[in-house]
């Protein structure tokens, strides 16, 4: 049975109690402005925290914005790059031509449209890595514009095959879900995976103006889950849970402002 690893981001470890399995390749998936990055970024750091090493593939931003959103929590991310705890691989920059900038934390640079240099990238990085850390490949969308689905499938399950099961690291996939080719894609991943972690905003709170972010865990194999909508939100040092005594106080005071609205119009 596959060791088991909390991951200390309070709204994660609510919907898996006991932990995620080390063997596990999870879908975290959603929609724009559901906090997909900063769930990331947030497990990553935990991870390093507890001297785990990361390896983070970034293919739909440039490694520089990578390094800003940890420092937007207060996380000196080239601390722990110095350490050998965090391993950039940048399939973006590519694209940027004479603009791209110089960054001297990126260990590799790979290209979304050859997949099989993304699996040589993070297995070379992970040579020495068996039984612990993190890879996380941000995200699964880049290669819609290459690859059809099946060409997609096969990426994941080879990743899936050799990193999760063969090396027994914990790795997470993104992807966000925009049109109805990427949900269908999501659908077919969903019989893949080991685990998948859906976020969105709730749809009821939004009526309200209430944009509060919520996550859960759909499925999660050789793990007990509460497979409930958990409300979360980001604040200047991470993820944490949402304080409820202060979210009911924000809901009755928007029921009693749109009351309020309503008796003025049909005054």
């Amino acid at each position: 049975m596959s060791e088991k690893i909390k991951s200390n981001v309070a709204p994660i470890d609510l919907g898996a109690p006991e932990g995620i399995p080390r063997n596990s390749l999870i879908l975290l998936s959603g929609s724009a402005g559901t906090g997909k990055t900063a769930l990331l970024c947030n497990l990553a750091m935990n991870f390093m925290l507890n001297n785990e090493p990361i390896i983070y593939v970034t293919l739909d931003d440039d490694s520089l914005s990578v390094i800003k959103v940890f420092e937007s929590f207060g996380w000196n991310l080239p601390e722990y790059i110095g350490k050998g705890l965090f391993k950039l691989i940048d399939g973006f920059s590519f694209r940027l031509g004479t603009y791209k900038q110089p960054n001297p934390f990126v260990t590799k640079e790979v290209r979304p449209d050859n997949t099989l240099s993304i699996i040589n990238a993070i297995l070379e990085l992970s040579e020495n890595i068996n039984n612990k850390g993190l890879v996380i490949l941000d995200s699964l969308n880049e290669l819609m514009f290459t690859l059809d689905m099946r060409g997609i499938l096969d990426f994941v399950r080879t990743l899936r095959a050799i990193v999760s099961k063969g090396k027994n690291i914990i790795t997470l996939v993104t992807l966000h879900v925009t049109t109805e080719a990427l949900a269908e894609l999501k659908n077919n991943l969903e019989y893949l995976v080991d685990g998948i972690i859906d976020t969105r905003i709730d749809p009821n709170l939004q009526e309200l103006g209430i944009p509060i972010k919520q996550m859960m865990i759909k499925k999660l194999r050789g793990a007990p889950t509460n497979p409930v909508w958990i409300p979360y939100v980001i604040l200047n040092d991470g993820v944490h849970l949402v304080d409820q005594q202060k979210l009911a106080a924000l809901v009755k005071s928007k029921v009693k402002e749109a009351l309020g609205s309503i008796t003025t119009i049909q005054q």
